[in-house]
């Protein structure tokens, strides 16, 4: 599928919920914490690719595998996993965004993934039937997000992990050797990653990239008067 006409239907998606919303005299909120009480709006992303010489195979799967998971998959995996904490800023681009993180919310919060594990930030899903990995899904991903910014990373990232071959890290919970990275727990935390990140500054120039630390920035800083 083109990722651009799916962050398009994404957005229509929306607009058209808002608006029937508004003709029935209601609001239709997409904020990602409204209630303290509750775990709040994700908008999750899935991927899965196919080979271009066998566009009716999925390449994410390979049922030979320990992971279940084909070596390009598990390189891609491990190329959100490597960037996820500057990820954040794109896909979690709020204060409230970061309100929906922790454990019990099925965001996860320790930079890791595992297999259908809804308290991980990268669940790999798998057929029902065949018991196949077919996809992966970023869980830490709100409608606050702009969607083509947003997709434009997390597939940046991705692809960077296959082109250098990265091997995927063990699931969480499956070694205690492997030391475990908390993940960010602020929009500030996850713009200080990002501005060290230079895979990710490098995709969006220097132009964008200062506009838009600029920008989610002077938003952290709003916040935080309006706590005083």
């Amino acid at each position: 599928n083109n990722p651009l006409q799916i962050a398009d239907d994404v957005l229509f998606a929306r607009e058209t919920i808002i608006n029937c919303a508004k003709q029935h005299g209601m609001t239709a909120l997409f904020l990602p914490k409204v209630s303290a009480m509750q775990a709040g709006n994700g908008l999750h992303l899935h991927f899965s690719f196919q080979d271009v010489s066998n566009i009716k195979s999925n390449a994410f799967s390979d049922a030979s595998r320990p992971s279940g998971i084909s070596l390009k998959g598990e390189s891609f995996v491990e190329g959100i996993l490597n960037h996820l904490p500057s990820l954040l800023s794109f896909s979690l681009p709020t204060t409230n965004s970061f309100r929906r993180m922790g454990p019990g919310c099925w965001t996860g919060h320790e930079v890791g993934w595992s297999i259908e594990d809804k308290e991980v930030p990268i669940r790999v899903c798998l057929d029902l039937r065949s018991r196949r990995a077919t996809n992966v899904e970023y869980k830490l991903s709100d409608s606050t997000a702009n969607i083509y910014l947003e997709m434009a990373m997390i597939l940046s990232a991705g692809l960077e992990g296959m082109k250098q071959q990265v091997k995927l890290r063990p699931m969480l919970g499956d070694s205690s050797d492997v030391l475990v990275e908390p993940m960010p727990t602020t929009l500030q935390a996850s713009l200080d990653k990002l501005k060290k990140d230079d895979i990710l500054l490098s995709v969006l120039g220097t132009e964008l990239s200062t506009a838009y630390v600029a920008v989610r920035e002077s938003e952290v800083n709003l916040n935080s008067k309006k706590t005083l």
